[in-house]
């Protein structure tokens, strides 16, 4: 929980009094030594306020306990993460009697959940209204677990910490000073040239401890902010309706949440269901024949006519372990682009997709159409900020057909081209790679011909990177697979808890009124 830089500062400023305390103050004063190790004190006074004046590689150690966004989190749990991260900014405002009020950490508390809240429901007159008990509960345990682990863990003496003690720390250096003056005191009376040391300690100590002292309540003013607001965003994004056994059984870490808000996550998660990859591309751009690569099947339509008018789903497996994946075959739109019907058919493919392969014609060089439809996919993600947007493979196909076109001899060393081939391959990635930008995650070049035997790219290109964004996609999949287990068997769920109650109540009501009192013990 310490930062490097404060445990060398706090060495530095504790080693003179480990000193004092080993050889003794009074068999210093019968030696002499204390007179001959004057300088000792001073020296590493001074060099400890220097190296707390320009050892200022920033905060390390705040920055380990700001919230980490996990893969599973949507544009609006993201922005929810900059309002918990604002409520961390302010400690430096902080005075050391608020850091040490219970109180006060329960107003920051309530004052970020509002704060959450209304992020999640702009309109909503009242934003808590619509959260269930348990959800508010699981958000709750699940905070106080974690700090309790945190403490108990990282932070030194915290198993005899009480409450009186952790409050006695606003006022540390209070206390310390009166030490401090009496000690100075007696050894000027003893001394006089020690005023020089009491300067020297004015001038370097004090800063210092009081710098410590600080620091030490901002870590736990920040992992409380921390682990609160980590949990209120998963509860307003409805991932705590079935408790937090249920959420700790689902979620693995995707990242925990201290190192472990990034590392950690819940425990027990599942094996990740099927993996769906949608497919959206133009007519004729070759989406078909790449399902036929990739499943190894000739099962898609191939022909230059758009036969698919719905969403059709093939089914390929790949990876190490072995990952099913589903292929989710969208409408072929034309160079107008896609039309509404057709749009509103690819919405429903990304509703379900956990990843996109935009499919595009190598020798063609008219986009327009694809960046139109990129664009409208892009701003319906936008619009739908409860949705994590599918990260996006640019799929180059046909580079059989780019100049000279006779020529066909794979593997081609594309990225580093020496053969014509290659030139004109690197150059039709380069100029996707120009047009979308970031919009993609990658660009990769394929041939996927099976009927004139002409396959390159599947394994050596889209594969490695289809894989590569596995992780994330796999995320995706556990949130959707998640949110769908809530929802199987409510109907089920809930009449048990209604048989349960109604047995306790009845229990309950008979034990009272039909059953005779238990005789009081005899003592």
């Amino acid at each position: 929980m310490i930062s490097r830089r404060s445990a060398v500062i706090g060495l530095l400023v504790s080693v003179p009094v480990v000193i004092y305390g080993v050889l003794g103050g009074l068999a210093l004063w019968e030696t002499g030594l204390l007179r001959r190790s004057w300088w000792v004190a001073p020296l590493f006074w001074v060099v400890a306020w220097l190296l707390g004046k320009f050892w200022k590689a920033g905060h390390p150690m705040r920055q380990a306990h700001t919230v980490s966004i996990p893969p599973h989190w949507t544009p609006r749990d993201e922005q929810a993460a900059l309002i918990v991260r604002e409520f961390q900014q302010k400690v430096d405002q902080l005075t050391p009697a608020e850091l040490t009020d219970p109180v006060f950490y329960q107003n920051q508390a309530k004052q970020l959940a509002t704060a959450l809240a209304r992020n999640y429901f702009p309109d909503a007159e009242d934003p808590y209204s619509s959260l269930t008990v348990p959800e508010v509960l699981a958000a709750v345990r699940l905070a106080l677990d974690d700090m309790e682990e945190w403490l108990l863990t990282s932070f030194p003496g915290s198993r005899l910490l009480s409450i009186k003690q952790w409050q006695m720390l606003q006022h540390a250096p209070k206390w310390i000073r009166r030490i401090q003056n009496t000690t100075w005191a007696a050894s000027i009376l003893m001394n006089p040239a020690n005023i020089a040391r009491l300067w020297t300690s004015r001038m370097t100590a004090d800063p210092i401890t009081t710098e410590l002292q600080s620091e030490v309540l901002a870590v736990i003013y920040l992992r409380f902010i921390r682990e609160m607001g980590f949990y209120l965003i998963e509860m307003n994004s409805g991932r705590l309706r079935g408790g937090a056994d249920a959420y700790r059984k689902h979620f693995q870490s995707d990242v925990t949440r201290s190192s472990e808000l990034g590392k950690q996550g819940p425990v027990g998660a599942a094996t990740p269901p099927t993996i769906n990859v949608a497919l959206v591309g133009q007519v004729s751009s070759g989406k078909s024949s790449l399902i036929n690569a990739l499943t190894g099947v000739h099962q898609a339509a191939v022909d230059i006519l758009p036969k698919t008018r719905e969403v059709h789903r093939y089914q390929a497996r790949f990876g190490t372990p072995a990952v099913c994946v589903t292929l989710l075959d969208t409408p072929g739109y034309g160079e107008a682009g896609a039309s509404a019907t057709q749009l509103e058919e690819i919405r429903e493919a990304l509703l379900e997709s956990h990843a996109v392969l935009f499919v595009m014609d190598a020798h063609s060089p008219a986009r327009e159409a694809d960046r139109r439809t990129l664009r409208d996919v892009e701003t319906w993600y936008q619009s739908q900020p409860q949705l994590k947007p599918a990260p996006k493979i640019g799929v180059v196909t046909h580079v059989d057909l780019l100049r000279p076109v006779m020529e066909w001899s794979p593997p081609y060393e594309w990225r580093e081209p020496v053969r014509p081939k290659a030139h004109s391959i690197r150059d039709a990635v380069e100029y996707v790679r120009e047009l979308f930008g970031a919009s993609l995650a990658t660009v990769v070049p394929v041939c996927s011909d099976l009927e004139r035997q002409r396959s390159w790219g599947i394994l050596e290109e889209l594969m490695p990177a289809l894989i590569s964004i596995l992780g994330e996609a796999e995320s995706g999949a556990l949130l959707r697979a998640y949110e769908q287990d809530l929802d199987r068997d409510r109907v089920k769920t809930l009449l048990k808890q209604l048989q349960r109650f109604g047995m306790e109540v009845v229990r309950g009501w008979i034990e009272e009124r039909v059953l005779p009192p238990a005789p009081p013990r005899s003592t």
